[in-house]
């Protein structure tokens, strides 16, 4: 199995590992922004489910007005009121998928493209109804930098991201999976392979602002995978995977691990920046802990209430998406920012895969990026 999210669901799920996930966690208390009561969620029944715009399907978000947008495959859509609208199809790299997409207008948004062997195809877009142009060449800047191999504390042996059955070589290696947007010139991209939170502008500057480091023992050190290579000298430590990033109401950036092979429970964790940090490493005094205990995390968002809410793919791990284990079902978990307490507020999702709130507060999610279907969730 790869350690890495990859480029598509499928692909990524023989990649990248994790383990069981978020159960039992304790009740958390109010946040300081903000008020939830519920789950927080509010429902609107008549719209949905829209299981006819897949497959493929790998990120929605909330559109400005109102609408919700889907990335399918390669093309981005707008599910409104009155149907499904195509936006635009991004020319990426063959093979090569639109991972994930945060709007910046009514007009616009930023996309991801997921990175293939040795990152080629990794990217950031600008796009609109008019084009789609590549802002952020992260194939370049990976191949350059590797921060995680090179930069902070340099954890990861270029060596191990070899794998021949998978297709995959030793050397950098990128997927850039879910973003936001920090205003309407800069995203935060979560590069799942290439365990790192970077920047990208729309005047073509790419910089890392953080590297994440492997899952620890109860002494503090790394936790190991592929311990035979080891033996020959090449340290190959579980990988965090990070692949979901959000903005908090106080302005800090927010990360979230799917992490990596032997799939162990409870690995994820979710970081919190302090904003406008650049180079630092997770954990230190800029980049902190904020809930750890999750298997499989997919994706994080901020709710109108001002909790943070943390969907985990599987809590059986990933590997139930491609059948090696039964699956034991999907989670929303509900955050309380500044304690980093948590609590399950909707079990036994089927993959879920991404959330959204749309402007009336409404909560959307996706389940099963490979027959998707896109519904509020309540």
């Amino acid at each position: 199995m790869r350690e890495h999210w990859r480029s598509t669901l499928a692909l990524t799920l023989s990649v990248a590992v994790l383990s069981t996930g978020c159960q039992d966690r304790d009740p958390p208390t109010a946040p300081a922004t903000g008020s939830a009561t519920g789950a927080g969620f509010k429902i609107a029944p008549a719209q949905g489910p829209y299981e006819e715009i897949g497959p493929a399907v790998w990120d929605i978000a909330a559109a400005p007005d109102g609408g919700i947008l889907v990335a399918r495959n390669t093309t981005i859509l707008e599910i409104r009121t009155d149907g499904i609208e195509e936006i635009r199809t991004v020319p990426t790299t063959p093979g090569s998928p639109v991972n994930g997409i945060a709007p910046v207008g009514r007009a616009s948004l930023f996309a991801t493209s997921g990175g293939l062997d040795l990152a080629a195809g990794a990217g950031v877009w600008h796009v609109s109804r008019g084009r789609a142009r590549l802002v952020g060449d992260v194939a370049a800047f990976e191949t350059d930098n590797d921060p995680d191999a090179f930069e902070g504390p340099m954890w990861k042996n270029q060596a191990c991201e070899e794998d021949p059955g998978q297709g995959f070589s030793a050397g950098p290696q990128s997927n850039p999976y879910h973003l936001t947007a920090v205003d309407g010139g800069t995203a935060l991209v979560a590069d799942a392979a290439g365990n790192s939170l970077l920047s990208v502008e729309t005047n073509g500057t790419v910089d890392w602002v953080a590297v994440f480091t492997p899952p620890v023992d109860a002494s503090g050190d790394y936790r190991f995978l592929k311990p035979a290579l080891s033996d020959s000298g090449i340290d190959c430590y579980v990988q965090p995977v990070p692949n979901s990033v959000a903005i908090g109401p106080d302005g800090d950036w927010y990360v979230g691990e799917l992490t990596g092979a032997p799939a162990v429970p409870g690995w994820s964790r979710v970081w919190r920046i302090e904003k406008g940090s650049r180079h630092v490493t997770c954990p230190s005094a800029a980049c902190e802990m904020l809930a750890d205990g999750f298997t499989s995390i997919i994706d994080l968002e901020f709710g109108p209430d001002g909790w943070l809410y943390v969907v985990e793919l599987d809590e059986a791990s990933w590997l139930a998406a491609i059948g090696v284990i039964p699956p034991a079902g999907g989670t929303v978990n509900r955050c309380d920012p500044g304690t980093g307490l948590c609590e399950v507020v909707a079990p036994g999702l089927e993959l879920p895969g991404a959330i959204a709130f749309d402007d009336r507060g409404t909560a959307w999610i996706l389940e099963n990026s490979f027959d998707p279907t896109v519904r509020t969730l309540d």
